[in-house]
């Protein structure tokens, strides 16, 4: 009796043993998925461009930081945002002719950033929003040949 009563219960361990590693393996399995380039979660890595041989930069403001008001919400009032703004492009001319039009590229980088609260700059996705704004607005005006926008800072207070 007292046999069969130990077995049960080594029985019984190994049952919930293995149950918590089935359900470890496929919390570890889930994670990997979400972590995954190729999941429905990451939209990112299906609409990258394939980069340009060669691309030219181009530092908005000489590298000096912009400066701008986000737009206030009843949680968050008179916040701002300080960013250095560096510009990947596929022309050489244009890295040239963006010196020329400095003002205009600050212009449309401070009027997308004043578009936004603090709350949407914060979540993990805010950032690149920000980023495909900034180069979608540039494209307009730059035929399309700017490939990325890069910030080195991103601050907000």
């Amino acid at each position: 009796m007292k046999g069969e009563k130990l077995n049960s219960i080594i029985l019984i361990l190994l049952v919930v043993l293995l149950l918590m590693m089935i359900g470890m393996g496929i919390g570890f399995l889930s994670v990997m998925k979400n972590l995954s380039p190729t999941s429905t979660t990451g939209k990112a890595a299906a609409t990258v461009e394939k980069k340009p041989e060669k691309t030219y930069t181009y530092d908005v403001n000489d590298g000096k930081a912009i400066m701008s008001n986000l737009q206030d919400t009843q949680n968050n009032a008179g916040r701002i945002i300080r960013v250095t703004v560096q510009i990947e492009v596929t022309d050489k001319k244009l890295s040239e002719e963006m010196k020329n039009k400095n003002i205009v590229i600050a212009d449309i980088i401070d009027s997308v950033l004043r578009s936004k609260t603090a709350d949407e700059l914060l979540k993990p996705e805010g950032k690149d929003k920000v980023r495909k704004e900034i180069k979608d607005r540039l494209n307009e005006i730059f035929d399309n040949k700017v490939y990325n926008v890069n910030f080195g800072e991103f601050i907000i207070q």
